[in-house]
């Protein structure tokens, strides 16, 4: 036995990256996933180097070129052209930097938010859970779309401002939870003793409630980063998001639907580009799930 405890405390730890790396490789839905999203933050990173064009200069001697396997098409414009005879890979390459901005901001700021208050719900009970609650309830039904109009016509259209949207619309999933999560936390023996040994409510809820609740945060993030994208592009689709020079995805959809029995490739490929990236979200959400819930792993 002395020999066998021997072997296994020199044994050298298997880290927690390389057992990621072996789940990865063996879901191909994850791999898939995170094969699509690098190419979106490497076009979102590599912009200037990656587009051909300048998105925003046109050629009005190039206006809705087809793309260039397409009768019509120019090899110089591989996806083709809009209305004003920008170039649509350098805008969808662009366009990226947008959406995964707006996705991955606005979900901090709505998990900051919701953690915080999910948290405060959940470890303190009483009124405190009953305000923040009836807060959360009122926002649920209040329809989000009436709430960015309202926010936005106050505001004024901008990329900070869609964020902020965005951000501050979005902390009911986390808060709800958490504050779930927190309640069972609470009554726990870790706790009792962090408590019993004169620790301050902040470090507990900071040192040993706060990390047992990653898992469940970190899923709901990803999956919300998908969410914010669309909403991104909806917003944006409908004259709420950012300025209309800015090349955005969203913005592409509403040049391009007036031209969709002539010039298809205005609004397939942008919709296509958001379709993608939404899907690679999703697919490494699920991924997330499954590798933080035992019950779900195969």
């Amino acid at each position: 036995m002395s020999a066998v405890a021997a072997v296994a405390s020199t044994a050298p730890p298997t880290s927690a990256g390389r057992t990621a790396l072996r789940r990865i490789a063996r879901s191909p839905r994850a791999l898939v996933g995170l094969g699509v999203l690098t190419v979106v933050l490497v076009m979102a990173v590599f912009a200037p180097w990656l587009a051909p064009h300048d998105p925003r200069n046109g050629d009005l001697l190039v206006t809705r070129k087809p793309p260039a396997w397409s009768a019509g098409g120019v090899a110089t414009y591989p996806l083709g052209t809009d209305s004003l005879g920008r170039d649509i890979l350098s805008r969808i390459i662009y366009g990226a930097r947008v959406s995964i901005v707006v996705g991955v901001v606005a979900v901090l700021i709505a998990g900051a938010v919701g953690v915080t208050l999910g948290l405060l719900s959940g470890y303190f009970g009483g009124i405190v859970d009953d305000v923040i609650m009836r807060i959360a309830e009122i926002q649920m039904a209040f329809p989000f779309i009436l709430l960015a109009l309202l926010i936005m016509a106050v505001l004024g259209q901008g990329l900070f401002n869609l964020i902020l949207v965005l951000g501050v619309s979005g902390w009911v999933p986390y808060g709800r939870v958490v504050r779930g999560q927190v309640m069972q936390l609470r009554e726990k023996e870790f706790v009792e003793a962090a408590r019993a040994i004169g620790s301050s409510t902040g470090r507990i809820l900071w040192r040993h409630v706060l990390p047992n609740t990653l898992a469940p945060i970190i899923v709901i993030a990803t999956f919300m980063v998908a969410g914010t994208i669309v909403s991104e592009a909806a917003l944006t689709y409908l004259g709420l998001g950012v300025e209309a020079s800015t090349p955005t995805w969203g913005t592409m959809l509403a040049e391009g639907r007036e031209y969709v029995q002539v010039a298809w490739w205005l609004a397939m490929f942008p919709g296509l580009a958001i379709m993608l990236t939404v899907l690679g979200v999703n697919i490494v959400g699920d991924w997330l799930r499954d590798v933080f819930d035992p019950r779900l792993r195969v």
